[in-house]
């Protein structure tokens, strides 16, 4: 009997616990909701370059944009100290995170305001380079014809002196030709087309193929701005895991070609230039 006991309070003691521990889990900021953070402070960096330097109110908002700078290098400690203690996930918190971007979107939202913005569309011409990055892992060994693949930009694109395209903009693309590896004297081949551009709530048709791929799997932060601050610190935490790229562009077409007998492996995570093969309109945020 009294092990029974023992064991129904084990049991209880378990039960109690749990929603406790699953509530810390969801509380926990994962990989991707900093990518979205990066992806937020990329865009307020460049809207901070469309403001004039002397203009009084532009340096109030650059004052701003400096105090979000430091709460971003607060979180960037705690990722270290984090990993440095051989924790698991950031150290971070969705609440955290949450704070920063809304104080992000607080500061955007006032220097449109501020300054006016144009909602005439803008065009976007064919040739413009945009930088994305995969969120799917592809490889000519599974990929099929037609298959459909997510991507997400990684660098703002600007155009007419405003942000067109931010960061963090969902793109999707389609495997347009595939050939397996054939051991030991055919290379596996992918050749990856983008069709879908998907700007708040429109959606936007286009014609883009890759031009190049990084090696490193990953965009370097610019210089300058606060985006630089954390980009460095989430490529450092977590690009390990995602695997090495094998293949390479080879041509005009944009095919991503891998050595004789190898298949083409382009992790999640993999960076792409994609060019436009049409002019596109975007209309203005």
């Amino acid at each position: 009997m009294a092990m029974f006991r023992r064991f129904c309070f084990a049991l209880l003691l378990i039960l109690a616990l749990a929603p406790a521990a699953s509530a810390a889990g969801r509380d926990e900021a994962l990989p991707k909701d900093l990518r979205r953070l990066q992806d937020d402070v990329a865009n307020l960096d460049s809207e901070l370059r469309d403001l004039e330097p002397d203009d009084p109110k532009a340096d109030t908002f650059r004052q701003r944009a400096d105090e979000i700078g430091e709460d971003v290098i607060y979180l960037k400690v705690k990722m270290r100290r984090a990993r440095k203690a051989g924790r698991e996930g950031t150290g971070v918190t969705l609440d955290e995170v949450a704070e920063v971007q809304g104080q992000i979107q607080d500061l955007r939202d006032e220097i449109g305001a501020a300054f006016g913005r144009d909602n005439r569309e803008v065009r976007l011409a064919t040739g413009t380079e945009i930088t994305v990055r995969l969120e799917d892992p592809l490889s000519s060994r599974t990929a099929r014809r037609e298959d459909r693949f997510d991507a997400t930009v990684v660098t703002p694109v600007r155009s007419g002196g405003v942000l067109s395209v931010p960061a963090g903009t969902r793109v999707r693309g389609v495997v347009a030709e595939v050939e397996p590896a054939e051991r030991p004297s055919r290379a596996g081949r992918l050749q990856l087309e983008f069709d879908t551009l998907y700007l708040e709530s429109q959606r936007l048709e286009i014609r883009a193929g890759v031009a190049a791929m990084e090696g490193g799997g990953r965009k370097p932060a610019e210089k300058a701005g606060i985006g630089a601050v954390l980009g460095g610190v989430i490529g450092g935490l977590f690009e390990g895991k995602r695997g090495a790229i094998v293949g390479a562009i080879v041509g005009g077409s944009g095919a991503v070609v891998a050595t004789k007998g190898d298949d083409v492996e382009l992790p999640a995570g993999t960076v792409l230039t994609v060019r436009l093969n049409e002019d596109l309109a975007v209309p203005r945020r």
